[in-house]
């Protein structure tokens, strides 16, 4: 056979094939696969966890949250301006009251209870004064004979800190800054956050972990964890109470690491009476990172709240003078490394309605940050440390979800995305993985050391978020007690059990109702049998959680009896006429006693063939449903 007439028949031969697979194709569903309602439940094929998905604007506990006023304070402008390491009378100041003249204070920490005062310096209306501390407290009088009296927060710039020696030779290159609220949930910060998750996630292309599950109860076992690897028991004793007991020095903290490779260091955290290593613990004896806030707070909640507008000082919103403390982090250390980690408190702890009057703060400081281009080397994380724990909240099932699955969002600048694409890559695999606190440590790890991607190991309770995490990863693995554990199991059901075939019904009579419009051509189905059935509910202990019972916060009363709101099927039904197989998911929501079925949760399992050839031409979308007549 000539070479020519043999290359014809070999291509003949390829098209061919091609046509017959593509036909067995058209006639044959591929294997069975789980599709769930993009409303009930996430669920990725062969993975282990299968987190709750939900709702953040719909449903019973959605009515808690509500619109609030916003802050209003002084209108009076803030006679004096701290910035870019200097403190200065504003022109708004000498315009509105004539010349002025004040007293500028410095004061430092003693420890993380105390303050001191340092020197006292005049501030004339001409000049404008390098900052000496982070700390200044005012008192100023003008022509008007009007007073001004405030305490002011900014970032002293110390020479030595441009001049570390950054070693990132093995490392990826990111600086870190992480904003947290305290007590909001994934879906709470999408509720009252929403200009910031929207500039967040729009405009910084930031992604969000969407299984990140906490391993305790309250914001130390939040953060232990994520700057340790450890929870607070593996750790040395520092609660206030123990006769013997170390400073929280004596914590391996992350940002130590940071420190050794010629990073700048900041850490703020407002509400000082109950921050976080100073409400049960001793505190640190020496200043914990390069720059540390909380002097400020201390001073600004014994002093001065008192004398100004609710959540304010002066004539800006707290939560306002908390970002531009990080603002200016990033303008006095613009071409310095840095681990910048900021925790607000005061208009989301007590209620998480107020939360909303810090909205516009932040974006404004994002947009700042990502205008100025300072974040072109910034991990951008934006999160919180659990969910809303309120009674009122706490108490339905949604509450204990919500509790258990707080907000976590990163943006990387976008040279590490190509630069780094196999961890970038891990990275957006996990987003839908089970995460966990343990899990950041070994992230910061590998920012400043990298090594490498691959698979994680379950056998570790903490996996860097640059490997990808296993989809058989369990709570047990992550470290996650089963009462916090948010994962939900399907339980298998007789299918014979009258709740079983009265969601098959259901599941019938609404394939028939996509057909009905062309019931000339198609078949009306009836249920021939249940092949399988199963039910997803949560863990068992998460329903009988009802609080932690000791000081700490280790001990868990497990003696509620949390009522489940809406309960998720599977079934897998077999149809007569046709013998069709169709696996479906379906909500039942148990108090109104009705089913929720969207058309995306039903998946025709087997070949259905020439079966829908009387509608496959002009309705290709009817094929797995319809039986036509013969």
């Amino acid at each position: 056979m000539r070479q020519g007439t043999r290359r014809v028949l070999l291509v003949l031969g390829f098209i061919l094939t091609g046509i017959y697979i593509g036909m067995s194709m058209s006639n044959a569903i591929v294997s069975p696969t789980i599709v769930l309602s993009t409303r009930s439940v996430q669920r990725k094929r062969d993975q282990v966890c299968v987190q709750p998905k939900l709702n953040p604007f719909e449903g019973d506990y959605a009515k808690h949250f509500h619109s609030v006023d916003p802050v209003k304070c002084s209108e009076d402008t803030d006679w004096v301006s701290v910035s870019n390491g200097s403190v200065f009378i504003t022109s708004e100041a000498k315009k509105n009251h004539g010349s002025i003249s004040c007293q500028l204070t410095y004061f430092d920490r003693i420890d993380d209870f105390r303050n001191k005062d340092l020197e006292t310096v005049t501030l004339s209306d001409s000049s404008v004064l390098p900052l000496k501390s982070d700390f200044v407290k005012v008192h100023c009088t003008a022509k008007d004979k009007n007073v001004y009296e405030n305490v002011h927060v900014g970032v002293r710039n110390v020479p030595e800190y441009h001049n570390k020696i950054a070693n990132l030779t093995s490392g990826l290159g990111l600086d870190v800054l992480i904003l947290g609220f305290d007590s909001l949930s994934h879906m709470t910060y999408m509720r009252k956050l929403k200009k910031t998750y929207e500039y967040f996630t729009e405009t910084l292309k930031g992604t969000t972990l969407n299984g990140y599950n906490i391993v305790g109860d309250g914001t130390p076992q939040a953060l232990i964890p994520i700057f340790t690897g450890k929870t607070e028991l593996e750790l040395p004793r520092t609660l206030k109470r123990l006769p013997k007991k170390d400073f929280v020095d004596i914590y391996p903290m992350v940002w130590k690491d940071f420190q050794k490779t010629g990073y700048v260091t900041a850490w703020g955290e407002d509400c000082p009476d109950i921050g976080t290593f100073t409400y049960r613990m001793v505190g640190f004896k020496e200043q914990p990172t390069d720059h540390y806030m909380r002097p400020f707070h201390i001073a600004a909640q014994r002093q001065y709240y008192r004398k100004h507008k609710k959540l304010c000082l002066g004539s800006k919103r707290r939560s306002q003078v908390f970002m531009q403390w990080i603002r200016d982090i990033y303008t006095t250390y613009d071409k310095v490394p840095k681990f910048v980690f900021g925790f607000h408190s005061e208009v989301s702890h007590g209620d998480n309605n107020m939360v909303e009057t810090a909205d516009e703060d932040m974006v404004d400081l994002l947009k700042f940050l990502n205008d100025g281009k300072y974040l072109r080397d910034t991990l951008v994380i934006l999160m919180s440390d659990h969910g809303a724990r309120f009674s009122s909240l706490r108490s339905s099932l949604q509450g204990k979800q919500e509790e258990r699955l707080p907000f976590f969002g990163f943006s990387f600048p976008e040279w590490f995305k190509s630069k780094h694409s196999a961890a970038y890559q891990n990275f957006k695999l996990n987003v839908d993985r089970l995460t966990c606190p343990f899990d950041l440590h070994p992230t910061f790890l590998d920012i400043l050391n990298f090594q490498g991607t691959g698979m994680g190991d379950t056998s570790n309770r903490g996996i860097s978020l640059f490997k990808e995490i296993p989809k058989t990863r369990t709570c047990d693995s992550a470290g996650i007690a089963n009462h916090w554990c948010a994962c939900l199991n399907w339980e298998s059901l007789n299918n014979e059990d009258q709740a079983v075939l009265k969601v098959s019904n259901y599941v019938v009579s609404e394939i028939n109702k996509l057909t009905e419009p062309h019931r000339k051509l198609c078949q009306k189905l009836t249920l021939k049998n249940v092949l399988r059935a199963q039910k997803l509910l949560p863990e068992t202990d998460m329903l009988l959680f009802k609080k932690t019972n000791d000081a700490d916060g280790f001990r868990a009363d497990l003696s509620d009896n949390t009522a489940i709101g809406q309960t998720t099927y599977q079934v897998w039904v077999y149809t007569t006429p046709g013998d069709g197989l169709f696996e479906v998911t379906v909500n039942h929501n148990v108090q109104a006693d009705t089913f929720i079925l969207h058309e995306s949760s039903i998946s025709r399992v087997n070949k259905y063939g020439d079966a829908p050839k009387c509608i496959e031409t002009e309705h290709e979308e009817l094929r797995k449903y319809c039986y036509c007549y013969k």
